[in-house]
């Protein structure tokens, strides 16, 4: 997301990748809920800035990873 591939669509892009490979490798998938866009968007626009990727990593594997059993 932070390589700004294209004018509009990076997000969506890099999303679209990361699923790809995570079901290839049984790692269920990401699917960010509507009512948590605002935070999601908060974390990315945090790691664009500083480039420090923990906390939207850890909030993705607990808010918005599907289709894996804990």
């Amino acid at each position: 997301m932070r390589g700004q591939l294209f004018w509009d669509g990076n997000k969506r892009t890099a999303t679209l990748i990361a699923n790809k490979y995570m079901i290839d490798n049984g790692a269920g998938l990401i699917n960010v809920p509507l009512n948590l866009w605002p935070k999601w968007n908060e974390l990315i626009n945090t790691y664009y800035r500083t480039g420090k990727i923990d906390d939207i990593l850890e909030w993705t594997y607990e808010n918005a990873i599907q289709g894996v059993s804990l």
